[in-house]
């Protein structure tokens, strides 16, 4: 907006896997899918939408060893009404007890042909059929298995045992804030009460009904897993598999130990998948009959191309499972499916797979889930904290463990397939926590209400807002120290969320708020806080625990704990139109400066974080909301970098900032709210987001790098720009706060700006000079 500037370009590519300085400025971990899961209505859920952000989400994926998972898994499936087995026993046990099964009788024989026929397939899509056969073969066989220390198989509850079922090509869809994603997961497990819903079959043949096409298209809430196919052509021919299988110790080579993964960078539909990188490093011997823990996770993207041989799926086959691959991808409705490319990397696909199981759960806690290359089977484990990937199963060769982790799906309680965070969670959404201060608290969710705010992703604080009742908390909200008489509203809220638990906490750092609203004699923070109803700690949920149980190194650095917090019911300011809108902005302005000379360092301005209500004399109260990144210390704590990308300062979208050197300065969060102001104007009309098609709605769909490129750009030749009708009368007001920020940026060696200065000169001096607001708006009292 104005000329050209000097120093203002960008660098091109993001940073990857940068090994952070021990002392950092700010928090330097940008997390994929989080960045975007609040604005998925307007980034769209189709796979080229949501794809480089699933796949920042699982290229930092960490190692561990397929036995420590096998042993957490049957540790989950134990007897409780027997002696407490040794973890490291009870695998032992488990491979010696599956031997006859892989070894004796008809059945075994056909699970090995069935297998064998699998691995000498020329191309994916015929590879479904052998596995699920085998699958469900050794399943049914497993049935029979009183497995030493194990519960025992429950023949009668067919809403936990569970059967593997074909799914493409049918579509599973979901709705994601307005949007419905489709997608098709090669094979999907499910229980037996399901597969007779969607297949009509009789329990006699239950496990013939993987094959079956099903009468209606599966639910995620149905799915408890996916398995991802992917097929390539062998460096050698598979060996044919044991005449006997025995008990023997871990032993696959480097190159197939684990999946190799590289972020995609070429999106043509008709261009190659991605080069495959050379073979991770060693890490981690095998040991005894079991294979040790891994290092934790590495990312391979820091690793050039070797080689650009991975070729293309096949093509040849049938029209219609080809036009079935192709169409896997896609939302309905936002593009033509010949315009994506033909499969997204199949660690991707499991991703976004997994992405839909989490949204499908309000709070869900993780993820199990498969991806299967030729003749190995890698389990992929997901929570808030990231990714886990296994190391692979060879079932030709090793058959007693695929066998093992296939007995571990079938003998483990709903619960730890990673539902149910909350206790006592039926349909309805009603819940009871005990709370050592209050006693039982009573929470009624509205999970079907409009006015909820759902996430899609895999890594972050994956926040939900949900309508709630209660007894208990309504009867405590006029006894609140911080109580607002101001706000007319007898409606909660509940926010579910996993913050890190390094970081101080959300309900403590309010805590100081409160203290500071109290001794405010002007007004600027008492009644333009939320109003903290009641809080609770999971404290069993802590990700680390998976982690130090497989044995994971850096298992505490970003680990991440459930929460749920109660809030006075609050609306977001976006619904607010000019003056409305302008007045409740400058009170939160004026609010948020105050605290942050108190010490109270918010750090996460964007629309979301900016709320209002609406008093009984009708003035709408700006009110500055989510204070789970803040900080009240020189330093913030935890991994996760504060901000929402596309109302982030230019200074900390660069690649400094991403490695932790640039420190969170007032002006961060001064330029954000210009932002801000800037991304309403021109993005909403009458309270409705309509930004989609304007220019600004790309900020949302690249990371930071990307981000400080076109927001640069829209600074210095953004003329074209025009406000929506409903905030015409202040796009003044905004322009005059962007060419502070443009001439802030001009110079090749920016100083550091006092504080008090950016307020006044950035934000309350073209306030002012404005003329917008009457002086009764522009107080900010209440």
């Amino acid at each position: 907006m104005v000329g050209n500037p000097a120093g203002a370009t960008a660098p091109k590519t993001p940073p990857h896997g940068v090994n952070s300085e021990p002392k950092l400025n700010s928090t330097p971990l940008a997390v994929g899918s989080a960045a975007i899961s609040e604005h998925i209505s307007a980034v769209g859920v189709d796979v080229r939408d949501v794809r480089p952000w699933i796949a920042r989400d699982v290229e930092d994926y960490q190692e561990c060893a397929v036995d420590k998972m096998l042993e957490e898994l049957l540790y989950h499936c134990k007897d409780d009404s027997k002696p407490l087995p040794d973890k490291s026993t009870l695998l032992d046990d488990s491979l010696k007890a599956v031997l006859p099964i892989c070894n004796e009788g008809n059945d075994a024989q056909i699970i090995k042909n069935h297998l064998v026929t699998l691995v000498n397939c020329t191309i994916e899509p015929p590879m479904y059929a052998p596995f699920i056969k085998a699958a469900n073969c050794a399943l049914g066989r497993l049935s029979e298995l009183e497995a030493p220390g194990l519960v025992p198989y429950k023949a009668q509850k067919d809403s936990e045992n569970i059967l593997f079922h074909l799914n493409d090509p049918s579509f599973i869809y979901q709705t994601h804030q307005g949007k419905k994603s489709k997608r098709k997961p090669d094979v999907v497990v499910v229980s037996h009460a399901t597969a007779k819903k969607v297949g009509k079959s009789k329990a006699k043949a239950i496990y013939e009904a993987g094959l079956c096409k099903p009468t209606r298209k599966f639910e995620w809430t149905e799915v408890r897993t996916t398995v991802e196919f992917k097929h390539t052509k062998p460096v050698s021919p598979p060996g044919p598999p044991p005449a006997t299988y025995a008990v023997k110790t871990y032993d696959i080579s480097e190159a197939k130990k684990f999946m190799k993964f590289r972020r995609e960078t070429n999106d043509s539909a008709e261009g190659p998948e991605p080069a495959v990188p050379a073979p991770l490093p060693a890490s981690g011997a095998a040991t005894s009959s079991r294979q040790t823990s891994n290092a934790a996770g590495r990312s391979n993207l820091s690793e050039p191309p070797k080689d650009k041989g991975e070729k293309k799926r096949s093509s040849t086959g049938p029209a219609d499972v080809r036009s079935s691959k192709k169409s896997k991808l896609g939302a309905e409705g936002e593009k033509k499916e010949s315009s994506e490319p033909v499969k997204a990397h199949p660690v991707v696909q499991n991703g976004l797979y997994a992405a839909e199981m989490f949204a499908a759960y309000f709070a869900r806690r993780s993820v199990i889930s498969y991806v299967v290359e030729n003749d190995m089977i890698y389990t992929w484990y997901f929570d808030r904290q990231g990714a886990i990937q296994c190391s692979g199963i060879n079932f030709v060769q090793d058959l007693p463990r695929f066998m093992v982790l296939l007995l571990a799906m079938q003998r483990m309680p709903y619960a730890e397939w990673g539902y149910h965070t909350l206790p006592e969670v039926v349909s309805s959404g009603e819940i009871r926590v005990e709370d050592e201060k209050i006693g039982a608290v009573d929470l009624k969710f509205n999970l079907t209400s409009d006015e909820r705010i759902t996430h899609f992703g895999l890594r972050g604080r994956a926040t939900t807002v949900f309508p709630v009742e209660s007894v208990a908390l309504s009867a405590l909200v006029p006894q609140l120290p911080h109580y607002n008489p101001h706000n007319p509203t007898d409606k909660l809220v509940a926010k579910l969320y996993w913050p890190e638990e390094e970081r101080e906490s959300e309900p403590d750092i309010l805590q100081k708020v409160y203290e500071i609203a109290k001794k405010d004699e002007e007004g600027k923070v008492k009644h333009h806080v939320p109003e903290l109803v009641w809080s609770h700690k999971f404290g069993d949920t802590s990700t680390a625990n998976i982690r130090r149980a497989l044995g994971i190194d850096d298992a505490e650095p970003g680990r991440r704990v459930f929460y749920i917090i109660v809030f006075r019911q609050l609306e977001p300011i976006t619904k607010l139109n000019g003056d409305d809108f302008l007045s409740a902005w400058w009170q939160i302005v004026v609010c948020h400066y105050a605290l942050w000379e108190n010490g109270v360092h918010h750090r996460d301005v964007s629309p979301s974080n900016l709320m209002v209500y609406k008093t009984s004399d009708g003035r709408w109260i700006g009110v500055l909301n989510d204070f789970d990144l803040s900080s009240t210390r020189d330093t913030p704590s935890g991994q996760e970098r504060t901000g929402t990308v596309p109302f982030m300062a230019l200074n900390l979208l660069t690649r400094a900032a991403m490695e932790g050197q640039v420190k969170h300065l007032y002006q961060h969060d001064a330029e954000s709210f210009i932002w801000v102001l800037t991304w309403v104007c021109v993005c909403y009309e009458d309270g409705v987001f309509i930004g989609r098609g304007t220019r600004l709605n790309d900020w949302l769909k690249v990371d930071a790098i990307g981000c400080h490129k076109e927001k640069t750009s829209f600074l210095y030749s953004g003329r074209d720009v025009k406000p929506t009708s409903s905030h015409e009368g202040i796009w003044t007001m905004a322009l005059s706060c962007l060419l502070n920020i443009a001439q802030h940026y001009v110079p090749q060696l920016v100083p550091a700006v006092e504080d008090h200065v950016i307020f006044q000169t950035w934000l309350r001096t073209n306030m002012l000079e404005a003329k917008i607001l009457s002086p009764a708006l522009l107080d900010v009292r209440v």
